[in-house]
């Protein structure tokens, strides 16, 4: 994995450089310090770069001056109340939202597992079908026989080959997501965008997720961005944590971001309610 430079001391709102960002007393309430850990190297290459994003809709401020970078080959979960920007920002990385201020630089492909899964349930469609659409970019009327391939070669990755012919609708919410994941890889991606990938799924069913995000998380080679409040998937698959709240409050590793007291909302703690993704 790329070199690591030591952590930087920690940053009171009052010593932020403009840059940073003013503080407010909303985002003081809720987390009053900004905290660098250990911080990726500044000579690795990397896969996401963004840089200075900021967002208001109307008089409200979304976002104010995000920066970060994720390298290549690593696991980066972001973390947050609701009403942080979390959904924003993951809108602006894929480019469907542009930012107001601020860049976004991607290096290679994209692969994306939403939250929300746009499809109808009663349209007759399987696995495979889904996966080549992906693969082609559109719905395919035939799949050829090197689609088959790599689509089936994808399931089999995330343990969802059995179910290539089965119908999407019949699925449950684990071996859904099991689907939109081979989705997402089939096009060997450089970077995966993970949106709550552990959400409406049973107990067993996450745990196998998880078992396969850390999978990725090994990988020298495929970057990742995790939206989660499921403290197992960041303790087995984060190498480091960003905690926003509107601004980046918290960044390093999850070692370092899991003493901090303060931080409520990624160990849960006494404010589990804080960790509740139904929000923005």
């Amino acid at each position: 994995m790329p070199s690591e430079r030591p952590p930087p001391p920690r940053v009171h709102d009052r010593d932020v450089p403009p840059s940073a960002g003013p503080s407010t007393a909303k985002s003081s309430r809720r987390y009053s310090e900004l905290y660098f850990g250990t911080l990726p190297s500044e000579d690795a290459p990397r896969v996401l770069e963004v840089t200075g994003v900021s967002i208001s809709f109307g008089k409200r401020r979304v976002l104010e001056d995000v920066s970060f970078h994720v390298p290549v080959g690593e696991f980066l979960c972001l973390c947050g109340p609701n009403g942080a920007g979390k959904s924003t920002l993951l809108k602006i990385i894929l480019g469907l939202v542009a930012p107001d201020e601020g860049t976004v630089k991607i290096n290679g492909k994209v692969g994306y597992v939403p939250q929300r899964k746009g499809f109808d349930r009663d349209f007759p469609a399987t696995p495979l079908e889904v996966v080549v659409a992906n693969l082609r970019g559109r719905w395919p009327v035939s799949i050829s026989k090197s689609e088959r391939e790599l689509a089936m070669d994808a399931l089999e990755r995330t343990g969802a080959k059995k179910l290539a012919g089965a119908q999407m609708r019949d699925l449950s919410g684990g071996e859904t997501q099991r689907v939109f994941l081979a989705r997402a890889l089939v096009t060997k991606p450089n970077l995966v965008i993970l949106d709550e990938p552990t959400a409406g799924v049973d107990v067993g069913g996450r745990a196998a997720i998880v078992d396969l995000m850390a999978e990725i998380s090994a990988s020298d080679t495929i970057a990742a961005v995790l939206v989660t409040h499921n403290l197992q998937a960041i303790a087995r698959c984060a190498e480091r944590v960003i905690y926003l709240d509107r601004k980046v409050r918290a960044w390093g590793l999850w070692s370092e971001l899991a003493r901090e007291r303060e931080l409520a909302a990624i160990q849960a703690g006494d404010h589990p309610d804080r960790m509740s993704m139904d929000g923005d």
